[in-house]
């Protein structure tokens, strides 16, 4: 829980307790955090033992509204990047919306996306076109 308040900056939402989990909050976005012994009591949904890096294929995304000061912050703890800053234009459904996003792992190997909007504009075909040949499928 350190990495995410000391680090981060999320404030615990609420947390009881010796009890294992907490609620953090940052923009307003929750994740609920916990360390649970794998001892047979708490772990119905573990089909296999756990493995490091334990968030493989999970990319949990926070939008904020300065990405460069968690930036900064996570830097000034000797943390780096995964993927710096990088720019990118995500398509909303009913507009593009332009970010600036970097990625930072957790120690537990989750990524966290951390992304600022910059604007909007409006989807035209040709935005269509793109998403259709990238992801091979028929947007409307």
């Amino acid at each position: 829980m350190k990495f995410y308040t000391d680090s981060i900056g999320f404030k615990v939402a609420q947390r009881r307790g010796k009890d294992p989990h907490a609620y953090l909050c940052l923009n307003g976005a929750q994740i609920m955090i916990a360390h649970w012994p794998l001892d047979g009591s708490w772990e119905p949904w573990h089909p296999e033992p756990m493995e490091q890096p334990y968030g493989r294929g999970i990319n949990l995304q926070f939008m904020v509204d300065d990405v460069q000061h968690i930036h900064d912050r996570l830097l000034s703890k000797g943390i780096k990047p995964f993927r710096d800053f990088y720019a990118s234009e995500v398509w909303k459904t009913d507009c593009m919306d332009t970010r600036l996003q970097f990625m930072v792992l957790d120690p537990d190997g989750y990524l966290l996306r951390f992304s600022q909007s910059f604007g909007t504009r409006p989807v035209t075909e040709a935005d269509h076109a793109s998403l259709n040949d990238y992801y091979g499928t028929s947007f409307p």
